[in-house]
């Protein structure tokens, strides 16, 4: 084993994902760890809490030796268009071997359950109790008989390794076991997850903030986040959502029906709750068993980066076209003399001279989930567009 991928967020770093990198570089010290992370925006439906560049910095600050950037097609989709694309990347970029957090290690379990998910008649069980008005988490579930699938790491890990046995047949996998709650939204744990650390930087005062940060986020990128957040170089989710709603505003129901997940005439019951006073409250009256709060939030940022259906076909078709290098160290060094099946991308003003149509629509995509997520900082001084244009990947010796 020489490479091993890890898919993340790092919606922020913490100490859970130190934890992580810290066993895989205990456990495989020879192996090279390279990141494959959500960029401007995240599976959530919105953008990051702080721009990826921070968090590529701090991610091989936290113990990676590579971060790549997921597109942007990909780290707003649901769980398999999220895992496929990620697996697609990592299969195109030679790495041998995924790690992934889990609330179940039992790797044999997870292979045997991943195979089950596309036999026939799981698929139309899935798509009964999707009829029925399921969520996909809930239908799946059900369809499988499992309750793996109640967990929200243990389904990325099952949808990534269903995409390997699709994608890259030979690609090893290593689970480590997650202890914290993903949903936990207090900063109560050894390794506290990334909601608690989100909701503790975006509802508390500056000094009782500071004070908690020093138990969750690793000692060599506290210092670093501190100051990014006294800076305001951090999103007020606020603009965000004042921005989604006015979208849904002014566009007509035949135009949002063409953007992805926006079925069954939703678009009908989207622009009636458009006309509440805010973004929450509409949010809040289309809400259903089958339009869970993270799928609508996705549907809003589909809306807000114009990302239509024909386009996910696409992307789920052709895979990722490029990968963006974020951030490096000395051993990450090494790596990038490797060859690729996709180009690796350093400078972004080149990169469309090196893509084909689909690859210039990531591209474009890209630059404005940067744009966008930047239009929401709480610094107005940090609201530049095409920073992208002007980065560098980040060398960290």
């Amino acid at each position: 084993m020489k490479t091993i991928g890890i898919i993340c967020e790092y919606n922020p770093f913490h100490n859970g994902h130190a934890h992580q990198l810290h066993t895989l570089a205990s456990e495989y010290p020879d192996a090279l760890r390279i990141c494959i992370m959500s960029g401007s925006f995240v599976q959530r439906g919105e953008p990051a809490l702080f721009s990826k560049f921070d968090r590529a910095r701090w991610a091989i600050l936290g113990g990676a030796d590579v971060v790549i950037e997921l597109p942007t097609l990909y780290s707003l989709g649901s769980a398999q268009l999220f895992g496929t694309g990620a697996v697609r990347l990592i299969q195109a970029l030679s790495i041998d071997t995924l790690s992934f957090g889990s609330e179940t290690t039992d790797l044999d379990q997870l292979i045997l359950t991943a195979k089950r998910m596309d036999c026939e008649s799981t698929q139309n069980e899935l798509r009964s109790y999707l009829k029925e008005g399921m969520s996909y988490g809930t239908a799946f579930r059900k369809a499988l008989g499992s309750e793996m699938l109640s967990t929200p790491n243990a389904l990325l890990g099952l949808e990534y390794i269903r995409a390997g046995l699709k994608y890259h047949p030979h690609l090893a996998y290593i689970p480590i076991q997650r202890t914290s709650n993903h949903h936990n939204q207090t900063i109560n744990q050894e390794l506290p997850s990334g909601t608690a650390v989100r909701q503790l930087i975006t509802t508390t005062n500056s000094i009782d903030m500071c004070s908690a940060l020093q138990a969750a986020i690793p000692t060599p990128i506290l210092d670093d986040m501190i100051h990014r957040i006294a800076s305001g170089h951090y999103v007020d989710y606020s603009r965000y959502h004042d921005m989604v709603h006015m979208l849904s505003r002014r566009i007509l129901a035949s135009e949002l029906e063409r953007f992805v997940d926006f079925t069954e005439g939703i678009e009908h019951l989207w622009l009636k709750a458009a006309q509440q006073p805010t973004w929450e409250s509409a949010i809040n009256q289309i809400k259903s068993k089958r339009y869970t709060y993270a799928r609508l939030q996705r549907m809003g940022a589909y809306l807000t980066l114009g990302i239509t259906k024909n386009l996910i076909n696409i992307a789920m078709d052709e895979g990722p076209q490029y990968a963006r290098l974020l951030a490096f160290n000395d051993r990450g060094r090494q790596w990038l003399r490797t060859k690729y099946d996709i180009p690796l991308i350093q400078k972004w003003a080149k990169a469309p001279t090196q893509l084909n149509n689909i690859g210039q629509t990531m591209h474009h995509i890209d630059t404005l989930a940067t744009d966008i997520q930047a239009l929401c900082f709480y610094n107005e001084a940090k609201r530049l567009g095409h920073t992208d244009y002007t980065y560098t990947p980040q060398y960290i010796k």
